[in-house]
């Protein structure tokens, strides 16, 4: 629920916007659309507004707000495009649950050669589902759909993190091991055996060991 502050925002913006855009609006219907708009981040909405003040000549609506709040989700060119992958079971897909169930819907017809009725179904069925979701003021929330390839896999989830869709904690555990070197391959070149600033107490000691084994030894 939104706190009375953000309501308080939201109502200023609201009023605020409709005056640059040379109407006037109502306490009474500031704040009604302020409640329909509470579900979603602040500045994503001062966002949308902004953009109307900037796009629309006329009067300001709940509507118009609505179609410019970035909340996520991909538009359906853009959904499709980043569902095809899939087909191959070797990647790995980060994706939204609406996109992963216009895939399904596709599925089928992808398998049976029709890729242009696979096309319409998803952007069907993925406009059904997006509908749905910001009906609910859902936003997007991604996941990944884990492809065989654990090394295509391992750059998908990092890119992914990198890209702010997904936590680290969340793929973790499937991500493969990047330990830092423990020797120095720079001082290997010059004949010694020397650990890298990174490697455990106990490798460094070994490698000391090592390299004053082999100076006792000589050329």
């Amino acid at each position: 629920m939104a706190s009375n502050e953000h309501l308080r925002q939201l109502v200023q913006a609201v009023v605020a916007t409709a005056e640059i855009m040379g109407d006037q609006i109502s306490g009474v219907a500031a704040a009604m659309m302020a409640e329909d708009l509470a579900g979603y981040p602040l500045p994503a909405v001062l966002a949308a507004l902004t953009a109307c003040r900037r796009e629309i000549k006329g009067r300001l609506t709940l509507a118009a707000v609505l179609e410019r709040i970035d909340d996520g989700h991909l538009a359906p060119n853009e959904a499709w495009a980043a569902a095809l992958p899939a087909w191959d079971e070797n990647n790995t897909v980060v994706w939204t649950g609406e996109v992963a169930e216009a895939w399904k819907a596709c599925r089928p017809l992808l398998a049976a050669g029709d890729k242009v009725a696979a096309r319409l179904a998803f952007v069907e069925a993925y406009g059904r589902a997006l509908k749905a979701a910001r009906a609910a003021r859902l936003p997007a929330r991604y996941v990944a759909s884990l492809g065989r390839d654990v090394h295509a896999r391992d750059a998908a989830l990092r890119q992914a993190v990198a890209g702010g869709l997904l936590a680290h904690e969340e793929v973790a555990q499937h991500l493969l091991s990047q330990e830092a070197p423990a020797i120095d391959a720079s001082r290997l070149l010059e004949g010694k055996v020397q650990a890298t600033a990174a490697a455990p107490q106990s490798v460094r000691e070994r490698l000391a060991q090592v390299q004053r084994a082999l100076e006792e030894q000589g050329p």
